[in-house]
């Protein structure tokens, strides 16, 4: 099997944009001034089986806006595919519903069709359409240019491990888990002086790596944001929390590079031309939640 980025690159290869401006390789397709995103939502995988209906369905939209934002795209409607158990009850289905309603009521889009199957564990895929005349891509940031961090790091990982491990008083990281929020205001205002843009959803340093596409970057630890809820939790499992700062998942933050300091969020490093990524002087690896090596994934 090959490695996840190796498969992208295969697709990317076999299967070129055509018409279109944008293919395969960003955060979004763009064809004229339409964006297109699609994200699949695998119990086990994305989310945890007791997961609660309505925030599972905020996050399947949420998680799809969250690429719009990062196109700096404004939202115009989803399609939803959608399978599940049998015994599923109404209830569970109506509170889903309601997830996603609110989610689309927030995003202003709307659900505009879908498709409903049976399967053995829920499977969410959600395709998303927004607009812009502008789209923000990946791989054209300018050497010397800042980077830049909208949302926090970290706190998702932290949140699905103390589910997962039963650890209780922690309501906040699994808030982060549970509901993520995608960036729409703020993509928008980012996209009006940003050379580059991403959402962080395999983590912080892998998205970055991708952003850049064969440049580096030099980050300063010190303006790297660790929330108090993720040093609370950390101290109480023995952890760092750099490493769930640096290569934790499905935060849904942006990041994004500039030549200006006016837009929103914190500067927390500079764009290199040497292609590593470096934590002041010291060179870190390049790693994050990916399919094919047992971890999380990444679209095409």
């Amino acid at each position: 099997m090959r490695s996840e980025e190796e498969l992208i690159e295969f697709l990317r290869e076999k299967f070129p944009p055509g018409r279109a401006l944008v293919g395969i390789g960003d955060d979004a397709a763009v064809f004229e001034n339409l964006v297109f995103t699609t994200d699949m939502l695998v119990e086990g995988v994305h989310f945890l089986k007791d997961h609660p209906p309505f925030f599972l369905g905020r996050k399947a939209v949420n998680v799809n806006l969250s690429d719009l934002a990062a196109m700096g795209a404004e939202p115009l409607f989803i399609l939803m595919s959608l399978a599940f158990p049998v015994e599923f009850t109404s209830a569970w289905m109506e509170e889903f519903s309601n997830g996603v309603s609110s989610a689309c009521k927030e995003g202003e889009c709307s659900l505009v069709g879908g498709d409903l199957s049976r399967a053995d564990r829920i499977f969410i895929s959600v395709t998303a359409v927004g607009r812009t005349d502008s789209p923000v891509l990946r791989g054209r940031a300018r050497e010397g240019e800042g980077i830049y961090l909208v949302g926090d790091l970290g706190l998702a990982r932290a949140g699905r491990e103390a589910l997962e491990k039963g650890i209780k008083g922690f309501t906040i990281l699994e808030m982060a888990f549970w509901n993520p929020r995608p960036r729409l205001k703020e993509g928008l205002e980012a996209a009006r002086l940003a050379s580059s843009m991403i959402d962080v959803s395999d983590g912080f340093v892998l998205d970055l790596h991708r952003l850049l596409q064969g440049k580096g970057a030099r980050l300063d630890q010190e303006s790297l944001p660790i929330p108090f809820e993720l040093k609370r939790f950390c101290r109480k499992m023995g952890v760092s929390p750099l490493d769930y700062v640096l290569y934790g998942g499905e935060d849904y933050a942006l990041i994004y590079t500039s030549g200006s300091d006016h837009g929103p969020g914190r500067r927390v490093g500079e764009v290199t031309g040497d292609g590593r990524i470096l934590l002041g002087e010291r060179e870190v690896p390049v790693k994050g939640f990916s399919h094919f090596s047992g971890k999380p994934s990444q679209k095409f």
